[in-house]
């Protein structure tokens, strides 16, 4: 009898862990589908910075107004400064 396997969009990743140490994926054999485009996404490392605070509410409050995290945006300007010094 061949097995379903079950939509897990939704699990937490202990309940999957749990469902994978009792099934095999050979049990699902015929529903598996070939990936041809894998993505490597670099790690990334976290750094510690002193801003004052009056710095990091106003990087907070453009940020908000943006529709983004403040940490994204730090990054998003890290990022624009290091292009710049590279066409400099």
């Amino acid at each position: 009898m061949e097995k379903k396997l079950p939509v897990m969009k939704d699990w937490s990743d202990q309940r999957i862990a749990r469902f994978w140490e009792s099934h095999s994926v050979a049990e699902f054999i015929d529903e598996l589908e070939e990936v041809t485009d894998v993505k490597f996404v670099p790690p990334k490392t976290a750094v510690a910075i002193r801003l004052e605070a009056a710095d990091l509410e106003e990087v907070k409050e453009i940020a908000k107004e943006m529709g983004i995290g403040h940490t994204v945006l730090i990054r998003m300007w890290i990022k624009e400064k290091l292009k710049r010094a590279k066409l400099a």
